[in-house]
């Protein structure tokens, strides 16, 4: 397993044919674009997400996913967006879980296709949402339901919301990417290397060498279709009558 230091030194030294340090490839440089580049494949392949838990009230509507009210102040700032996964709308009772809307029950749609195609949904007339939207407003960034949640005192509603996490910046020469609260993701091992092409794509820049910059980013994103094949669920996939 790669940690910090190998990758913005050894690991670098070998893609850059550079031990430089001191002069154009700086340690302060060098730590940059390794922790820029877990950010990207991250990012491209939603391989870290968190799923946060939010109660719905009754006519509850909009989730500012921007706030400390939704998330903790540390996830917050680890929001990238709703995951691919997608997110669930649960109502229970006492007596366990009554109605759970996600998948193609619970698709994405945004402002301008309800305006269109659902006329009134911007009431205040509550019921079961059939859809969510993103809306975004100067600061902040509300996830929507297509209609204010309808709750009864005798029931419970929550959303459950799977988000691509930012991860946080390594800064520990034995930190090791991908790791979260002390816990190291393993399975992400493989894929390190992806870290050092990305660096050395973006440091490649500054020796004005267009050519090897592309070949390194090639190589990163070699490494993020790599990710996402390897997830991908294997054996035959069903077909289901819309």
């Amino acid at each position: 397993m790669a940690n910090f230091a190998t990758l913005y030194t050894d690991a670098l030294d070998t893609e850059l044919g550079s031990n430089d340090s001191a002069v154009l490839f700086t340690t302060a440089r060098r730590k940059h674009v390794i922790n820029e580049g877990q950010r990207q494949f991250a990012d491209l392949t939603e391989c870290v997400i968190k799923q946060s838990s939010i109660a719905v009230s009754s006519s509850a509507r909009e989730f500012n996913m921007l706030s400390t009210a939704v998330l903790t102040g540390s996830s917050v700032a680890a929001f990238l967006r709703v995951s691919e996964q997608g997110p669930v709308y649960l109502v229970s009772d006492s007596n366990g879980t009554l109605q759970t809307i996600a998948g193609d029950d619970f698709p994405e749609r945004d402002v301008a296709w309800l305006d269109a195609a659902q006329t009134g949904w911007r009431s205040t007339n509550t019921g079961t949402p059939d859809s969510w939207y993103m809306r975004r407003d100067a600061g902040a960034l509300y996830f929507g339901l297509s209609c204010p949640a309808n709750v009864s005192t005798a029931e419970t509603a929550e959303l459950l919301i799977p988000y691509v996490v930012n991860p946080s910046s390594m800064t520990a020469s034995t930190d090791v990417p991908f790791a979260f609260a002390g816990v190291q993701r393993k399975d992400l091992q493989p894929y390190h290397q992806a870290l050092v092409h990305f660096g050395a794509s973006e440091l490649e820049k500054l020796r004005k060498d267009p050519e090897a910059s592309d070949r390194q980013l090639q190589k990163f994103l070699g490494y993020v279709q790599r990710y996402i094949a390897a997830v991908k669920p294997k054996g035959a996939k069903s077909l289901r009558q819309q």
